[in-house]
């Protein structure tokens, strides 16, 4: 995914924002990407192509709007990806493993599923002993509100929450479940 930075930071918009008001117009994709418009609609294109974007067409005279595909399988993938490498390079699972040293880091929720919007919390779960870390840096750097669910007893959490945290995606470590 990441063979192509231009290409990223241009999908990166649609990343952060999955679903803005009424879509992205070409300049404003190239004025968040930081990128010539020429080289935003190169990889507007290719997007396209790859069904990870989808293309409103306004009529005559009107420029057209760019969305993300969030009904594509391919754009939840590219989703899910986009949060647990943010998490890693933020250095988020790590200050989370060495601050609390748990059994398993799982994100679930929204973010685990690739249908976090804008406003979305990261849900992590740490299966260990309570304490309490600040994660006001980490929250900064990723530009997200992280909630953190610690309990050593996975056994003692709700039925609905289990089945979320096991369906989520693995960070670090491994869940001990029995």
């Amino acid at each position: 995914m990441l063979q192509n930075y231009n290409k990223y930071r241009v999908l990166k918009v649609f990343l952060d924002d999955p679903l803005p008001e009424f879509g992205f117009q070409l300049r404003e994709i190239g004025r968040k990407s930081k990128l010539a418009p020429i080289s935003v609609k190169r990889y507007l294109g290719e997007l396209l192509k790859g069904g990870l974007i989808v293309k409103i067409s306004r009529g005559k005279g009107h420029f057209p709007l760019y969305k993300a595909n969030r009904e594509s399988e391919k754009f939840r993938t590219a989703k899910k990806v986009f949060a647990v490498s943010e998490l890693h390079e933020s250095g988020t699972v790590d200050y989370i493993y060495d601050s609390l040293l748990p059994n398993a880091i799982i994100l679930f929720g929204s973010a685990s599923k690739g249908e976090d919007l804008k406003e979305s919390d990261m849900d992590i779960y740490c299966q260990c002993s309570e304490k309490q870390i600040s994660l006001e840096k980490y929250e900064k750097k990723i530009g997200k509100k992280i909630s953190l669910i610690i309990e050593k007893d996975f056994g003692r959490l709700s039925s609905e929450l289990k089945n979320n945290i096991i369906n989520g995606i693995l960070l670090k470590g491994y869940l001990k479940v029995f």
